[in-house]
């Protein structure tokens, strides 16, 4: 059997989960044909992107339920607050849209709220995103270009893919928002590949949990006028309010 390149097997390991609810690592390597360190190694790819998480004894891997993040107050607030965001945010999107979404742990949730065929076009530099979305029923163009962690495809490729579109709308996540530097980003080529998805786009909504206001990143993506709404969760709004000014658009669950 010809072996599974990464991308192929972080695919075919969210099709495997999204089905099953939660399968072990043993059983996943035995599936996939690779070794259960690759397992975990991949597991622990998909869960830093926002997709699953692996149980506390490191035997088995499910898809993270947001409903239930909701309902646990033990939750870290990061991630209740990426939670809160990711819904507000699919609950935004219309029937019938063509959108960019980009790479992130924020975005990722984002994705996981949209509904299962919805009559949606996504456009997205993230393999994980694209593999969730797909195979929920969602029509999804894949960037293509080179494969960073956490896959994300960035590069001339996938530049040139964004740019013969025009989206209603980019979803976005951000490495920091601050009146200093805008909006910025912690890796060059992903602050090009979201500059370009900001240029082909009618409507720019940036997903920022708390911890991104305030932060100034090394790579800037755009300036704070180009942002139609800010989504972020309700104990987030005052801090981003300080950095992107009062007269900015804030979106919170809350309203």
């Amino acid at each position: 059997m010809r072996r599974l390149l990464s991308v192929e097997r972080h695919q075919k390991i969210l099709e495997k989960v999204a089905s099953e609810n939660a399968v072990d690592f043993a059983s996943l390597a035995d599936e996939l044909g690779v070794s259960s360190m690759t397992i975990r190694r991949d597991l622990r790819i998909l869960e830093e992107s926002g997709y699953l998480k692996t149980t506390r004894g490191g035997a088995s891997a499910q898809l993270i339920n947001t409903q239930d993040i909701l309902l646990h107050p033990r939750a870290a607030d990061q991630t209740l607050a990426k939670t809160q965001i990711g819904q507000y945010a699919a609950s935004l999107i219309e029937r019938g849209e063509v959108i960019f979404v980009g790479p992130g742990s924020t975005t990722a949730v984002f994705a996981q709220f949209l509904p299962s065929n919805f009559d949606l076009t996504v456009i997205t530099p993230s393999l994980a995103h694209a593999s969730l979305l797909s195979s929920r029923g969602i029509e999804v163009i894949s960037t293509g270009g080179l494969v960073r962690d956490h896959l994300a495809q960035t590069g001339v490729i996938a530049q040139e893919t964004i740019h013969r579109y025009i989206a209603t709308r980019s979803i976005i996540g951000v490495g920091g928002v601050s009146k200093k530097g805008g909006l910025t980003e912690f890796v060059e080529s992903v602050a090009d590949v979201s500059r370009s998805m900001i240029e082909r786009c009618e409507e720019v909504i940036v997903l920022v949990d708390p911890s991104k206001s305030g932060v100034t990143a090394n790579y800037q993506v755009a300036g704070l006028e180009v942002v139609d709404e800010f989504v972020t969760s309700s104990d987030g709004v005052d801090s981003l309010k300080r950095q992107v000014g009062a007269e900015a658009t804030i979106l919170t669950p809350n309203g």
